[in-house]
Order: C-alpha cells, then structure tokens, then sequence
C-alpha cells in the first residue's frame, strides 16, 4: 500500500469528493473516524468538522490516500479481512511516526470505483483543544506508516522508501556508534507506546462493535429480503389478477409495482426509510406473474362468455314475450 498526503484549503469540498456525495458510484464508504459519529448522516459529520475547524488556518486539513498495488487485488480478493487488518495496523503506525489522530478529527472513506479499492483520509488540522497539528513532513510519515502496515499484512509497498529508510538507520546506527541496527532506538517511549497500545485496543473494540452492527444489520436486510421475495411468491400463486395482487401485498405492507425500465418491483419501509428491491434481484419466481395474468385473461374471457350467454338469454325471452307469437292467419 502507498499513502500520499496533500492540503486541503476547502474543507466542504473535500469532504463531498471523499464521502462521493456527488458520485454514488465511488462508494465513499466510511470505515473508521475520530471525533466524527462514523454512522452518522453526511451532513451530520460534515457539521462536526466544521465545528471543530479554525478559520484561523489556512490549511483546514490533510488528505491523506492510500492505494494498494494492482499486484495486492487478487490478495485482498480472496482475504477481504487483511483490508481491515491494514486500516488498523495504518493508524497505528501513523501514531507511531507521530502523526497525532489522537487528539485530531478524522474521517475515512473508502472508494471502489477503481480496479483497486483505496482509502480517502481527511484530517483536521485544527486539534481538539484549538491548537494547530504538527503537519511537518507529514507525507513522508504517512508513507513510512503504510510501508510498515503493508509489511504486517504481506501487501507490496515502495521498495525504494525501505531502502531510504535503511539508510537513516545506518547513519544514526553510524552516528551513535551503534553496531546493530535492529537496536536503533526509532520509536516512542515506553509511556508513550503504552498509551499507543491502549488506544489500540480501543480502536479493536470499537472495530469489534462495528463488525457486530454489521453483521447484524446484513442479517436483518437478508431476513427483510427472503420476507419481501417469499411474500410475493406466496400471493402471486392466489392472485386472480395483477389488481388483486398488488392490493393483498399492500396489506401485507409492500408496494407492488414497476420502475422505468419495467422491472417488477417491492417497496417497503423500514423504519423511517422506504426500500425499494427489484424482485428480479431477489431472484423471485417471476414466472408466477405471467400466470396470474394468464389467470386474469381467462377470467376475462369466462365473464365475456358469461355475458353473452345472458345476452343471447334475454334475447329469446323477449322473443317468446312478442304479441301474436304461436298464432297463424
């Protein structure tokens, strides 16, 4: 993975780019956020931000990308969980180079409208006691964060950072005298790691809750879809016609109608929000419309008989009432 850091002067631009409130197809999903409630509504995080910005500052925020190689896509495909894992080990190493997402708002987005889904990182320059963040060198930190994460997880990253890293550590290795690089002193302090390692299982427990919202949430719409799909089927196999059919899934609580394109469609509300699922998506047997329409035609056509049986009835009982009928001159 390759992280790349640029400015961010238009905070509301950025945000509507990152969040793809503009193009849906980017996704913009978010997957984790500091200070931001990450299931909010867009408008609601954009609000936090705000408010947390200084007009003071220029710079509102860093924007922060990171991009796997096309090399990782097959990897990732078939290990979904390392995506994760990656975010994860990234923030850390973040803080680890001391890039501070403690006490700064961030929110990140991810985008799969490429080949290669990637992430869309802003952070606030603004911390949350009104001070201005250390940005220093902040591109060249957040590329050593997403080498190292990368190393964790078995994903390719910049051969050429490594090597430049390498050499820092000889030369301080060099400087200090000390023989073995592996020894160098490069990190935190042990106070300052044990903090990194407490807000490290947070983040895990707070991952932990989200998987289990997740998860409860995609078991619920699954149950929300079988229960659309099995209604429908159930119905359309005692529907007499398409009018009868759409008013006994009405009293059931579902929508039954046609989108632009004619597609058979199902629309519920869950909650506050309408849902709308094309039944075709469901793989719903659709095969059952053409016989409740067959139903409705031949019903059609028995009333058509029915009414022209009673014609031809009334005909020749005004036919018998004639006067002068069965005398003959």
């Amino acid at each position: 993975m390759l992280a790349t850091a640029s400015q961010t002067r238009s905070l509301v631009g950025s945000f509507y780019y990152d969040r793809a409130l503009n193009q849906k197809i980017k996704g913009g999903h978010v997957v984790a956020t500091n200070g931001i409630p990450q299931y909010a509504s867009a408008a609601v995080q954009l609000a936090y931000m705000q408010a947390y910005c200084s007009e003071k500052y220029e710079v509102k925020a860093i924007n922060i990308v990171l991009s796997h190689s096309s090399k990782d896509k097959e990897l990732l495909a078939a290990h979904p969980e390392r995506k994760n894992r990656y975010v994860n080990d990234f923030l850390d190493e973040c803080k680890k180079n001391g890039i501070d997402l403690t006490n700064a708002a961030w929110i990140m987005m991810e985008h799969v409208n490429t080949d290669c889904d990637h992430y869309h990182m802003i952070l606030l320059t603004t911390k949350f006691d009104g001070s201005r963040l250390d940005t220093g060198f902040i591109g060249k930190r957040a590329a050593k964060a997403a080498m190292a994460a990368s190393k964790k997880n078995g994903l390719h990253f910049a051969e050429g950072l490594e090597k430049r890293e390498q050499a820092r550590l000889r030369h301080i290795a060099k400087a200090s005298g000390e023989l073995n690089i592996s020894s160098t002193p490069v990190g935190l302090s042990s106070k300052d790691l044990e903090k990194l390692g407490k807000v490290s299982e947070e983040n895990k427990s707070i991952k932990r809750r989200a998987d289990a919202r997740r998860a409860k949430s995609v078991e619920e719409a699954n149950k929300r879809r079988n229960w659309v799909k099995e209604t429908f089927e159930r119905l359309a196999r005692e529907a007499s016609s398409l009018d009868d059919l759409s008013t006994s899934m009405y009293g059931e609580g579902i929508t039954f109608g046609q989108d632009e394109k004619e597609n058979y469609t199902a629309t519920i509300m869950v909650g506050e929000r309408q849902v709308t699922y094309k039944l075709g998506r469901l793989d719903a047997n659709l095969s059952l419309i053409d016989e409740v329409k067959k139903r409705e035609e031949a019903d059609k056509k028995a009333k058509e008989m029915e009414k022209k049986k009673q014609e031809e009835k009334r005909k020749r009982e005004e036919e018998q009432r004639r006067p002068g009928r069965g005398f003959h001159l």
